[in-house]
């Protein structure tokens, strides 16, 4: 069952694909700030994020006729999104390397909770090690709280891949946690 949002998107959309501004305008109020989050958890950088979400609303909107069930911007859209940010981790690799080492470096503890944020830093190590492929997906999943179906749009996968790439990633974690909780 469609809810009225999912309708005046869907509405938005179809007068957009005939030329009406206006719905554009409307359109990219409502998803702007959805898709600078989802951009963001994936570069973890804020000025690149709205710089990332600018050039997707250029393919969006060049690529708006091409989408043929309005219903679908929501995954259509954050794919194109999380796309254009991939393209820009891709070309920055070293450069976010390095960030995410200063990051790590500055990080100051609280002694009252040295315990509770050596675990999280553990886990945030062990988030930092996996691959791209399955960061982004503990990210979409965790992190934005997107549900499996719409994750399998974005990524293109059937919703079952997403469970199963979630499993085994959530055992890669506990697996890495375990070995440097046994190793302290």
């Amino acid at each position: 069952m469609k809810t009225s949002e999912h309708i005046i998107e869907e509405w938005l959309v179809i007068n957009c694909q005939s030329g009406d501004r206006k719905a554009l305008e409307l359109l990219i109020k409502r998803w702007q700030p959805k898709m600078i989050r989802r951009v963001f958890h994936t570069t973890g950088d804020k000025a690149a994020s709205q710089d990332i979400v600018q050039d997707a609303w250029i393919t969006i909107i060049k690529k708006m006729n091409t989408l043929r069930d309005p219903g679908a911007f929501q995954w259509w859209s954050l794919k194109i999104a999380t796309l254009k940010a991939i393209d820009w981790i891709r070309a920055n690799q070293r450069d976010r390397k390095r960030e995410e080492l200063r990051e790590t470096a500055q990080h100051d503890f609280d002694e009252d909770d040295k315990e509770q944020e050596e675990t999280l830093s553990l886990l945030r190590q062990s988030i930092h090690q996996l691959p791209e492929d399955q960061r982004q997906l503990i990210q979409m999943f965790y992190q934005e709280n997107l549900s499996v179906l719409t994750i399998s749009r974005i990524l293109n996968v059937p919703p079952g891949t997403v469970k199963s790439r979630l499993f085994k990633t959530r055992k890669k974690l506990k697996e890495y946690l375990e070995t440097k909780i046994l190793a302290s």
